[in-house]
């Protein structure tokens, strides 16, 4: 029963809305609006007292101080609209007497031509025409979206209320009763049924904005003053003062309204500021504002000053902002970010009041001139065209120099992205990598959850597996991207959030899923251009970690083939190696090293400034000796680790120091002869040393040698020879001597240059190496770089 009666009731509201709509066109389009204000003499005749050149009364031949006579063929005293209202309206015929130049009271009869302009049928019938379609739509839509919601019937009543009312103050400027009475009825409704809008809907996030006993109290106020109003309006005996009062009371009651609403927005968006609701104030309070500001700047005050600025039929105009405004805030699921809005708002209206400014005082010296019209209009047009095509060419280094200062959000987002490049700088794992993109995006955006996940590209029709956030929670995505090839930077908008492609291998593409913010915000530009910012520098380290871990996989391929691997595998081991070396010998030279030094003087000082009793002289005598030889022996470390005088002094002279030492350190002979050696790749000279080096405590160690000849020559190829009478080996044993004789390692550095290695040896007849290595394919890669330049895989 109730159902049906809702219905009923639906119905009957709109055949109402629908007559009243008919009834008001009808009247405006028959009846043409004169603007003629009349008053009575002292003798009670009517006359015009106010016309302005512009209307369409004075078009029609009628003049101030013209003496009304009869309206339509009725006296005047007998006709409702001057007597009560003041004005003509409706009027076919008119008679009146005019005072001629001789002083004499003419009578004269003038014909209406009811035929409106082309600006007040489009003003008067087809705005107000649009708006209620307009607003019947954005009825209807609401309806079918937000049925048996309270919130969304009353934004509908307080959509159709404005559409009729818009059309009612057209009709009642004509005198029409029936306009007349709805103005009085509806006029007062509006503000209040727009509280109760939004006391309704905002019940919804627990903030009050009425309450709901005032509400009663108002809208029994109304009904009694649309009944007032009604009466002063029926009753003709009734005094004109009384509906002059009860019509400034209700267009009070409108005015109070919609300032309540306005103050009461405002004192809300102060207290909630701070909250997830900010953002929806805000709106709120843009569209009410924007709906009438410009009525009241642009029209009302120029009025008050006599100045005609813009005419309030434009002005009115901006009235589809309001309803526009709570459709949006109603069915949204997300509203735009209107921060960002009013900031990039206010910057181009601080950029673009120069060039106005320019633009108008050219264009009133263009004005000024004695040209013919259409040459003004060219000059018009070529002072704008250049000066927009001037401002948009400079408009780019304004940009990088004011916006920066007006919009601290941009120092957010670059300090943001700075400060990822340099956590991501360290990252060793794909793990490390996402948690930092996580950390950094949660930082930055109000989001409420967010997860990784992989997809392979193959599938056209993306759906997603449960995923799950942080926090635990299963997601369920579901999704079809726009391209066919899913790019790195792309954000694909969802129902619940958005997706970012951060990352590309193979068929393999990596997505970090954002859920909403938790404001409810739609993501602005500046943050989609953040977001595929940082995913650019998300995807060059997931290269780089991919590019990594397959050189691991290839090298661990390699050192598990036959031959300890290839050359460059090889060659990068030995690589890595003698660079470790070098830093370790230098750590021990600058700290382990001058430590002892330290203590070492100290000690002297000691014992040389101090008288020391001869039982503990001893003692630290022995701990001097202790500590030198501590020193020796670091500094020994530190020449095998890292051989003096290598790339300063050569090869030759290298080997030569390191004889030299050796045959102190050993009981066997070196006899060493070379021939000029050209300068040589450091691979090469460290490689030779390294080899003698081996070859030396292998003599010392295993071979037994007493006397040892070395050979080294330069000519196409690097040619070198090691000959010791040591104990020597057989050849068929030569493999698992390689495993504990260190001979392997010789082998190894020689294949890693691509050179030749051939052992000889004998039980007792000692051992021999021969040993070519190239001096140009190195030198050749080295500087043609490409492929086989792996360097760079070093430092």
């Amino acid at each position: 029963m109730r159902v049906k009666l809702r219905y009923v009731y639906i119905s009957g509201s709109l055949c109402i809305f629908a007559f009243l709509i008919i009834h008001f066109v009808g009247i405006i389009h028959s009846n043409l609006l004169l603007e003629v204000g009349l008053a009575q003499n002292e003798q009670g005749q009517y006359f015009i007292a106010e016309i302005d050149a512009s209307s369409e009364g004075y078009k029609q031949n009628l003049r101030e101080g013209d003496i009304i006579v009869a309206v339509n063929g009725t006296p005047i005293e007998k006709v409702d609209g001057p007597v009560r209202y003041g004005n003509l309206t409706q009027v076919h015929s008119i008679d009146l007497l005019r005072i001629s130049r001789e002083g004499a009271l003419v009578a004269e009869h003038y014909d209406i031509k009811n035929k409106s302009s082309v600006y007040h049928t489009f003003t008067q019938l087809v705005v107000p025409g649009a708006t209620f379609v307009f607003l019947a739509v954005l009825s209807l839509l609401l309806y079918r979206r937000k049925s048996g919601e309270r919130a969304a019937e009353l934004l509908i009543l307080f959509f159709l209320l404005v559409g009729v009312t818009y059309f009612a103050g057209y009709a009642s400027s004509r005198s029409d009763l029936i306009a007349r009475i709805t103005m009085s009825c509806l006029l007062p409704l509006i503000p209040l049924v727009f509280i109760h809008f939004l006391q309704v809907h905002l019940k919804r996030f627990n903030v009050l904005f009425l309450s709901t006993f005032l509400i009663k109290i108002f809208y029994g106020f109304v009904i009694l003053l649309g009944m007032l109003a009604t009466l002063s309006l029926v009753i003709y005996s009734w005094d004109r003062s009384l509906y002059s009062l009860i019509r400034l009371i209700v267009i009070g009651f409108f005015v109070v309204g919609i300032l309540y609403s306005i103050f009461k927005l405002l004192y809300l968006y102060i207290n909630y500021k701070s909250s997830a609701l900010k953002s929806m104030f805000k709106i709120m309070l843009t569209g009410q504002i924007l709906s009438f500001t410009p009525f009241i700047l642009l029209s009302a005050v120029p009025i008050v000053f006599g100045v005609d600025l813009i005419p309030y039929e434009i002005t009115t105009i901006f009235l589809f902002l309001m309803p526009v405004t709570y459709f949006y805030l109603l069915t949204a699921k997300q509203l735009f970010d209107i921060d960002f809005a009013f900031s990039r708002f206010k910057y181009d209206l601080f950029i673009a009041f120069i060039p106005a400014l320019m633009i108008v005082a050219v264009l009133a010296i263009i004005q000024s001139r004695p040209e013919y019209d259409w040459i003004k209009w060219v000059q018009m047009f070529l002072v704008v065209y250049l000066s927009i095509t001037t401002f948009l060419f400079f408009k780019e280094k304004i940009d990088c120099y004011f916006r920066p200062k007006l919009f601290r959000e941009l120092h957010h987002y670059q300090g943001s992205l700075e400060r990822f490049s340099q956590q991501i700088s360290k990252v060793m794992k794909i793990s490390d990598l996402e948690a930092a993109l996580n950390k950094e995006i949660n930082e930055i955006l109000p989001v409420n959850r967010s997860a990784f996940f992989e997809i392979d590209e193959a599938e056209n029709l993306r759906t997603l597996h449960p995923l799950v956030d942080d926090s635990g929670q299963e997601i369920h995505l579901h999704f079809v991207s726009q391209s066919p090839v899913l790019k790195v930077g792309e954000v694909i908008q969802l129902q619940q959030g958005i997706l970012l492609v951060i990352g590309r291998h193979k068929k393999s593409v990596h997505l970090l899923w954002i859920d909403h913010k938790k404001n409810h915000i739609k993501f602005n530009r500046e943050e989609i251009n953040w977001l595929s910012t940082i995913a650019n520098y998300a995807s060059i380290v997931y290269e780089n970690l991919y590019l990594i871990e397959g050189l691991i996989e290839d090298l661990e391929a390699e050192m598990k083939k036959e031959h300890h691997g290839t050359p460059w595998v090889l060659r990068l081991i030995f690589n890595l190696s003698e660079n470790e070396r070098r830093k370790l010998a230098a750590d021990l030279h600058d700290s382990a090293l001058q430590d002892q030094l330290i203590w070492l003087r100290r000690l002297e000082t000691l014992i040389s400034d101090h008288d020391i009793s001869t039982e503990i002289l001893p003692e630290l005598l022995q701990i001097k000796e202790g500590l030198l030889d501590v020193i020796y022996q670091i500094r020994e470390t530190c020449n095998e680790l890292r051989p003096p005088l290598l790339r300063e002094a050569g090869i030759v002279k290298a080997l030569e120091i390191l004889f030299e030492y050796a045959q102190l350190q050993s009981n066997y002979t070196i006899t060493f002869t070379s021939s000029p050696i050209g300068e040589l790749d450091d691979e090469l000279v460290i490689t030779i040393y390294r080899i003698v080096q081996e070859l030396l405590r292998n003599a010392a160690k295993h071979a037994k040698a007493n006397q040892i000849e070395l050979e080294l020559d330069q000519k196409e190829y690097l040619y070198f020879r090691y000959k010791d009478d040591g104990v020597g080996m057989n050849i068929v044993d030569i493999k698992e001597s390689f495993q504990h004789m260190g001979l392997s390692g010789i082998k190894e550095r020689v294949a890693s240059l691509e050179g030749k290695c051939t052992f000889n040896s004998e039980k007792g007849k000692g051992l021999e190496v021969i040993i070519y290595l190239p001096t140009t394919t190195f030198a050749e890669e080295k500087n043609r770089g490409g492929d086989g330049d792996d360097t760079y895989l070093v430092g």
